[in-house]
């Protein structure tokens, strides 16, 4: 490949010259940023740091979020070096990660148990069919029977959940799946659907004036979400671990 032109009238990079010398600065930048990370995991290291990763469903009831909160703080003063990085994950790709060693604990409610993890109950948690207020069960929902809900009205899947490891209801008509909470509320306040969510999250909406909480009685269930992790953990992630479930 021609990179330049030299002679008499000077030298001059020609267009690939200018891209090779690019990349050629990005490759001395990657390197660079490499040695810096060996540099601080080398200290961590020294210093009793540690790297902890956790990966959680989202939209995790309050009281986890507050207890989640404390161990943080109380793991960076205890540990000023600890680094932590948090990800957010359906509960398949939850396991992927934790089987690939790309992610130390998980907790969210899980279809399978893979053998090589090992699964310890977190809390327990209840779901509650919602729907919007563009919906028309908002503002008459008054005689609704659990066969209407199920049979007359289209509803939401949850795209990583096998539907009998969860709940009882077999809905005739499903035209929407999701993969996150969020995303399920999202539709179920565009107004066509019903569909499953944690009561904290209902509540949150409704307390808004923005969904209805339907049948509470009648087609609510409990879920018990797990704590998910590998066995040969590091000293610092068993503590974590630990402390959590002990704050839970």
């Amino acid at each position: 490949m021609t990179l330049c032109h030299r002679g008499r009238a000077g030298f001059k990079l020609i267009e690939d010259g200018a891209a090779v010398y690019e990349a050629c600065l990005g490759f001395t930048e990657s390197v660079a940023s490499f040695q810096h990370q060996l540099h601080y995991i080398k200290q961590l290291d020294s210093v009793h740091g540690g790297h902890i990763r956790p990966c959680l469903i989202d939209q995790m009831p309050k009281f986890f979020y507050d207890a989640l909160r404390q161990r943080l703080a109380s793991s960076y003063r205890e540990n000023p070096l600890i680094h932590f990085s948090i990800d957010v994950q359906s509960p398949e790709s939850m396991l992927e990660k934790l089987l690939s060693n790309e992610s130390d604990i998980g907790v969210g409610y899980f279809g399978s148990f893979p053998p090589l993890l090992t699964f310890q109950p977190a809390f327990v948690e209840k779901q509650v069919v919602c729907c919007g207020r563009e919906h028309k069960l908002f503002y008459n929902s008054e005689g609704l029977t659990f066969e209407d809900l199920e049979q007359n009205y289209p509803w939401i899947k949850r795209g990583y959940v096998v539907e009998h490891h969860i709940n009882h209801i077999r809905p005739k008509t499903l035209s929407a799946t999701t993969y996150h909470m969020e995303a399920t509320a999202q539709l179920i306040l565009a107004g066509y659907h019903v569909g499953y969510l944690p009561r904290d999250l209902a509540r949150r909406y409704e307390g808004m004036g923005l969904m209805k909480i339907l049948l509470p009685n009648e087609a609510s269930y409990d879920v018990e979400p797990h704590w998910a992790y590998r066995e040969n953990q590091q000293k610092q992630t068993a503590d974590f671990l630990h402390k959590m479930m002990n704050l839970l």
